[in-house]
């Protein structure tokens, strides 16, 4: 008797052009905060949003930390206002160091950073979201 073969399923890929759309809406959305529409009820998390800027005298605006491989970064904050002194800590793995650290707004545009001692920086919140980016490389030895 004859069998018929039915055909293989096609495999999924995630290419690189749908890893690069899903990080960047990723980022937009952590970035870029919502809010509710006029008139109606907020979210949990729209009310907090705007309850906390309420109260701080000003919208919040998103700290995102980014390490790359070889150790991590811990932002005093997760949401700040503008004008606000933002500090973070970073942690390099042991075998690493911590090879450069920078703070860029949702624009691009690179904004100033000062060591305050060791491993511990701080900078001026400016009135968008900042991506904070610190890279390490392999401890350099004499």
């Amino acid at each position: 008797m004859y069998k018929a073969k039915h055909a293989k399923p096609a495999k999924h890929r995630i290419t690189l052009p749908m890893l690069v759309l899903v990080a960047a809406l990723s980022v937009a959305i952590l970035v870029f905060p919502t809010s509710a529409a006029e008139g109606a009820v907020p979210d949990g998390v729209s009310g907090a949003r705007n309850a906390m800027a309420s109260s701080s005298g000003g919208e919040l605006y998103s700290v995102l930390p980014s390490a790359q491989h070889g150790g991590a970064v811990t932002p005093s904050v997760s949401d700040a206002a503008a004008g606000k002194l933002v500090t973070f800590s970073v942690s390099p793995d042991k075998g690493f160091e911590t090879a450069s650290v920078s703070v860029i707004t949702s624009g691009g545009s690179p904004l100033e950073v000062l060591r305050v001692k060791g491993e511990t920086y701080k900078f001026v919140m400016p009135s968008s979201g900042v991506i904070i980016d610190v890279a390490f490389q392999y401890l350099r030895s004499a």
